[in-house]
């Protein structure tokens, strides 16, 4: 899903910002007090902008961050306070082989009313240096050591959830850069939440998406591609591979072949998942979720056309493409010519 428009990009501020310390112990853990994140805003919006497409999720009934969150909706004075009570569940569910790191808190607003970002950056090493002027009276390098670093790069940014409260439905985007198809369950666990369509749902929605794409689009596409489209789908989805959301287009060139980046049928692909609220989802797909074609249907040129059962094998019926052949051997039952029928009235 795409979580703001461009309109509410455009309009986005932080109106209160808070980190805290975690880790997969407690030794590790630490509050801390608010803070002003004006003089860095755009280095912090900057990292909201890029996970405003990712999984749609939605609350479970009686979840604690929502409660929590809507607190801070309805009295922005216990910022602090529910921070604190965030920080702590997060903590406490980030266990195992997970990293020490900052849980970032952000209330923000836009055109559109109040939202709200959960940010869980992962400690980076980075090295710094300054130029001093060396004996020689060239520049030389100094370098130092941080260890507790906010970087640009997007892999530091590893599980983010943007969330949107609301009386007549709340918005949950999700994302975790290490498990982009399923999201770590300690971070569903503490947000309380579940995905908004099962996988077996997704993996249905894109496979009949993707034909209405190709199907509409078929005079600008491969005439083999279209010889068998349902049973390239129907493969595609048994496969069991992952839709990448931030690479979604791999799956439709998958069926299609290469496309080029200003392909109309890419683009409609593209507004497509936009308008299913699917942009930015990954999942893996699900066996069985597409049912297997029962029949096969052959087509040639001069207009003959035979429909059957597609688990006969060949032994019964070959068709060969490439001579142009169609060879049955069975039991012929009937063999006549179909009457013409008159659209005229009888009297």
């Amino acid at each position: 899903m795409t979580f703001f428009s461009d309109e509410e990009v455009a309009s986005l501020k932080i109106k209160q910002s808070v980190f805290h310390i975690v880790g997969p112990g407690d030794e590790h853990f630490q509050l801390l007090e608010a803070f002003d994140a004006g003089p860095h805003a755009d280095f912090f919006l900057g990292r909201v902008r890029s996970v405003t497409t990712g999984s749609s999720y939605e609350f479970q009934p009686d979840s604690p961050v929502r409660t929590q969150l809507d607190r801070i909706a309805q009295d922005g004075k216990r910022f602090q306070e529910e921070s604190e009570n965030l920080a702590r569940s997060f903590n406490q569910a980030h266990g195992g082989n997970t990293a020490v790191g900052a849980f970032l808190i952000f209330e923000m607003k836009c055109n559109t009313g109040k939202v709200f970002a959960l940010l869980k950056f992962e400690d980076e090493t980075v090295l710094s240096y300054a130029l001093t002027r060396g004996k020689s009276g060239k520049m030389q390098p100094t370098l130092g050591e941080v260890e507790r670093t906010f970087v640009k790069n997007r892999n530091a940014l590893q599980k983010a959830a943007l969330i949107r409260l609301s009386d007549s439905g709340d918005q949950i985007c999700l994302v975790d850069r290490q498990n982009p198809q399923r999201p770590a369950a300690y971070f569903e666990q503490f947000l309380y939440a579940r995905r908004h369509r099962t996988e077996e749902q997704l993996t249905t929605a894109i496979v009949n998406l993707t034909r209405r794409v190709v199907e509409k689009h078929k005079d600008k596409l491969p005439v083999d591609t279209m010889k068998n489209l349902s049973r390239r789908l129907f493969d595609a989805a048994e496969s069991g591979g992952k839709i990448d959301g931030e690479r979604a287009d791999d799956w439709l060139m998958s069926i299609v072949g290469p496309l080029s980046a200003d392909s109309p049928v890419l683009k409609d692909f593209q507004n497509h998942l936009r308008r299913e609220g699917m942009d930015g989802e990954s999942f893996e797909l699900q066996k069985g979720a597409v049912p297997a074609p029962r029949n096969r249907r052959v087509e040639t040129a001069k207009g003959i056309k035979i429909t059957f059962p597609s688990e006969l094998q060949s032994s019964i019926i070959k068709v060969d493409g490439e001579k142009g052949e169609i060879v049955i051997r069975d039991r012929i039952t009937i063999d006549d010519v179909e009457p013409e029928r008159s659209s005229r009235s009888r009297t």
